[in-house]
């Protein structure tokens, strides 16, 4: 068991009962796709006091950093949006602080899940595209899907799949194990997306939706990370509730082999 490398998850928080009383949660998915691949799980909630959060990561030899609702667009000059779309002020916060920490402070393997993906720009100095379907135009003749979940038919449902595009030879792309040529599925559940204009620093899109909306990033050639073989990796779908499939249970795969590899240097 000591072998196993201890992976970091952020935490949502929300109401949990009648009384208001404010809970935290990692929903089971994550949970379950780390342990599957040979990690240890273990939750950091988001504490006020940042000496707790440095503390907590001298424990880590990882970090997934969870989807969510949305972080608040005063981080990179956005619009206002509607409360009831942003999440709370403390977790907001809190995970702002601990992706600069992480990335800038540490040599920890990142991996970002949807909100997580669109953290890790946010972070290095990047924007959102607010509301894909009023923002975004999509790729020359292409219609954009429907990426958010409110904007499915209830045939397309929770099962709806559109295919990515990956750039050859990149980071992502060696992870999944996906042939250039063969046409990758992924699920959906946002209305969000990293700003093509707008990318955090060190970091390029490797992988889209046919419509153009940036699906993963990674380290850009010309950076440290990249240099180094770093692993700094968002994803825009939910790998971890792909678990069925062998492509998706590859991304957490490698994740803890780059953080086993960490724990014998």
């Amino acid at each position: 068991m000591s072998s196993r490398p201890i992976i970091g998850l952020n935490m949502s928080m929300d109401v949990v009962d009648k009384y208001e009383k404010i809970g935290l949660l990692v929903p089971v998915s994550y949970v379950d796709a780390v342990a599957a691949a040979g990690g240890v799980p273990l939750c950091i909630p988001p504490c006020a006091d940042k000496a707790i959060m440095r503390r907590a990561l001298h424990l880590l030899d990882g970090i997934v950093f969870i989807g969510g609702d949305d972080y608040r667009p005063e981080h990179y000059g956005g619009h206002p949006q509607p409360e009831d779309e942003l999440m709370m002020e403390r977790r907001d916060r809190f995970d702002l602080e601990l992706a600069k920490w992480v990335l800038e402070k540490t040599e920890l393997p990142v991996l970002g899940i949807c909100g997580g993906h669109q953290l890790l720009s946010i972070a290095l100095g990047g924007a959102l595209i607010q509301d894909i379907r009023t923002e975004w135009d999509p790729s020359e003749g292409h219609e954009l899907f429907p990426h958010s979940s409110k904007e499915r038919s209830e045939a397309q449902g929770v099962d709806y799949r559109h295919p990515v595009i990956l750039a050859r030879d990149t980071f992502i792309s060696r992870v999944l194990g996906t042939p250039h040529d063969e046409m990758l599925m992924v699920n959906s559940t946002h209305h969000q997306a990293v700003h093509p204009e707008r990318l955090g620093r060190f970091l390029r899109a490797s992988a889209w939706s046919p419509d153009g909306v940036i699906e993963a990033i990674e380290p850009s050639d010309d950076s440290l990370w990249f240099r180094s073989g770093r692993f700094v990796l968002g994803v825009q779908w939910h790998p971890e509730r792909m678990q069925d499939d062998e492509a998706q249970r590859n991304i957490f795969r490698a994740l803890i082999t780059t953080a086993k590899k960490m724990i014998s240097e």
